[in-house]
């Protein structure tokens, strides 16, 4: 198994937050997730880590998608 597959997350840098809240996602982690400037992200904020994380507004949707995807399967299933 490669060695970064065994991570559930990595360092990436530290964030100020500003007066209004902002922070900056260092620019390399904008280049691994694909984020250009004017893109929507989803904050996900994760009560049982204290933690935030951002997910692109674009795969959110996928996500989303796949979820109601499953639950028409699902329903079909408990249908029958």
């Amino acid at each position: 198994m490669e060695e970064h597959a065994k991570k559930h997350f990595e360092l990436a840098g530290t964030v100020t937050v500003g007066p209004k809240g902002q922070v900056v996602i260092p620019a390399d982690v904008r280049e691994k997730m694909g984020i250009a400037p004017g893109d929507k992200l989803v904050a996900l904020y994760l009560p049982a880590k204290g933690s935030v994380g951002f997910v692109t507004e674009a795969k959110m949707q996928r996500i989303v998608e796949m979820m109601g995807k499953n639950v028409e399967e699902l329903r079909s299933v408990l249908d029958k």
